[in-house]
């Protein structure tokens, strides 16, 4: 009896983990399973009959629709506490009550219970909470993409939001674009390991002797330009820093433990797979409603007359800009993360050695100059013990 050959999926460095081949798998033959990185990737167990579906859904084995030039635009919210607890303008919450005002369910990332990123559905307005705020941990779909076939077929409208990756891996899954399905991807510079991430969790709850219950990867209640990584704990208790003045931060600002696909992503450019593509407004003009800015604007781009349709009628302030702009505000739109030299040796460092000890090598905080006599030159700040 012949062996079966299996199907050969994308390279372990182009793989973006979207589980689209798992997901459409008819005999289940496939389990996504993570390496040493903490990183999912599939693996073909023995059901496999080489039908070769997997390989067919593969976004990465597949060529890219080339689309219109998008439409661009600043917009931001007109409800300020939305705008306060969003990454950027309220965008996302304002299209998601449109969707659920709508009777249709919203799929994005949330942190769970052990602070782990996942896809999860929302059909209530008051649980929009747990998707707000950015998340650069890439998230777990599981069985995403199964459920929004599930309520496409029910004939529910479905607002799937992430990464662009993420949103090409639907589409090749369903194989069509659904009229009753708004896809919004987001502007990515790269989603970080969930083994990682996992540990720096350990970490935290290591220190304070009490579990982490909530995150905040990019807080901006002490403003705009004041980004800050904010933890809260069991029982009280907060860790509160700038996000470049703490070690999670600045492993995350230095796109250290990135996935490996992402230092050669085909989706940091204008031809988006979403309707709609979201992320922060940066670079606009000082004299662009300088008030709002400081709470927070959005870039907006439109790609499907779907998405204009959609933005058309969201409750929204909005400005027209060119592209050009949005694109020269924003690296994820121009081009890959460049991947630091030094990315192999933290992964090999981190299976032999403590992960703190890990930690003070690749993510030391430089220490404060201090300029006014008789006190010191400089000084180190701790990760958690000073709060």
């Amino acid at each position: 009896m012949m062996e079966t050959v299996k199907p050969q999926l994308a390279p372990h460095d182009r793989c973006t983990g979207c589980g689209a081949c798992a997901s459409g798998c008819p005999k289940g033959a496939i389990q996504m399973v993570r390496d040493r990185e903490g990183f999912l990737y599939p693996q073909i167990g023995d059901g496999c009959v080489s039908c070769g579906h997997c390989a067919h859904v593969c976004p990465v084995l597949k060529q890219r629709e080339v689309r219109d030039r998008p439409a661009a635009f600043a917009a931001w919210n007109a409800d300020e506490a939305v705008r306060a607890c969003s990454t950027a303008g309220g965008v996302f919450t304002a299209l998601a009550r449109y969707v659920l005002e709508g009777g249709g369910v919203v799929f994005g990332a949330a942190l769970d219970e052990k602070l782990q990123v996942r896809h999860i559905a929302v059909k209530d307005p008051e649980e929009l909470r747990l998707l707000r705020g950015a998340k650069p941990i890439q998230s777990e779909l599981g069985e995403t993409f199964q459920q929004v076939q599930r309520y496409l077929e029910q004939g529910r409208a479905v607002l799937f939001v992430g990464a662009p990756c993420q949103v090409d891996g639907l589409y090749r899954f369903l194989g069509e674009h659904p009229e009753k399905l708004l896809t919004c991807d987001f502007v990515c510079g790269g989603v970080g390991s969930p083994g990682v991430w996992a540990r720096f969790v350990d970490s935290m709850t290591y220190v304070k002797r009490r579990p982490a219950v909530d995150v905040h990867f990019c807080d901006k209640q002490k403003g705009e330009k004041q980004r800050r990584f904010r933890v809260w704990f069991q029982g009280g208790g907060t860790f509160d820093a700038p996000l470049s003045r703490c070690q999670p931060g600045r492993g995350i600002m230095r796109r250290l433990f990135l996935r490996p696909c992402c230092y050669r992503c085909a989706y940091t450019n204008t031809n988006r797979p979403g309707d709609l593509t979201m992320g922060l407004y940066t670079g606009l003009p000082k004299e662009f409603y300088a008030q709002e800015q400081r709470g927070g604007v959005s870039v907006l781009l439109v790609n499907t007359v779907k998405g204009a349709h959609i933005f058309d009628q969201l409750p929204l302030k909005r400005e027209r800009r060119t592209l050009e702009e949005a694109v020269a505000g924003n690296a994820a739109l121009r081009a890959p993360a460049a991947q630091p030299t030094d990315r192999q040796r933290f992964f090999d460092e981190l299976e032999h050695l403590p992960f703190r000890k890990v930690c003070d090598r690749f993510f030391s905080v430089r220490p404060y100059q201090v300029h006014a006599p008789g006190k010191l030159a400089a000084w180190k700040e701790k990760l958690w013990k000073k709060h």
